[in-house]
């Protein structure tokens, strides 16, 4: 039996985690449909501990549209990405391509699943701009939009 071929081009979403005492990922599918590059610098300026990585996944703060207490590990909440290789296929999520994880002191970032660099080597900030808030992030997604456009 062949798996079938995950289309990446539409796994836009993403989710947001850190890891319990239980070595468990909590994480959640922020209900704003964030750009990963305004997610991360919403994580980094104003989530940038373990305590905030925690208030932010356990509030309504990302407005979360799913959430999930129980990944196995760091290899379990890859699956939601990337299941054709896993154990876990019932965690994969079709819309999620971007995951950020709390893990070794800062945020972490993967889009597949599997490898895990530090979100500050992934998305360079030269903006010169601190976030205050969830506000500030979307309206750096309207702004990214519009360059779009």
């Amino acid at each position: 039996m062949f798996n079938k071929k995950i289309d990446y081009t539409k796994k836009t979403d993403s989710m947001v985690g850190y890891i319990d005492s239980t070595d468990n990922v909590v994480a959640v599918q922020p209900g704003w449909n964030a750009k990963p590059e305004s997610l991360a610098k919403l994580l980094m300026d104003v989530f940038p501990n373990k305590a905030d990585a925690i208030k932010v996944v356990d509030s309504a703060i990302l407005v979360p549209i799913f959430k999930k207490d129980d990944y196995e590990y760091v290899d379990g909440y890859g699956d939601v990405i990337e299941s054709n290789l896993s154990w876990y296929k019932e965690n994969m999520r079709k819309d999620v391509g971007h995951l950020f994880l709390f893990m070794k002191g800062t945020w972490q970032y993967s889009d597949c699943g599997i490898d895990w660099t530090p979100v500050t080597e992934v998305f360079e900030d030269h903006s010169g701009v601190k976030f205050d808030g969830v506000r500030d992030a979307v309206e750096l997604q309207d702004a990214l939009v519009k360059e779009v456009a």
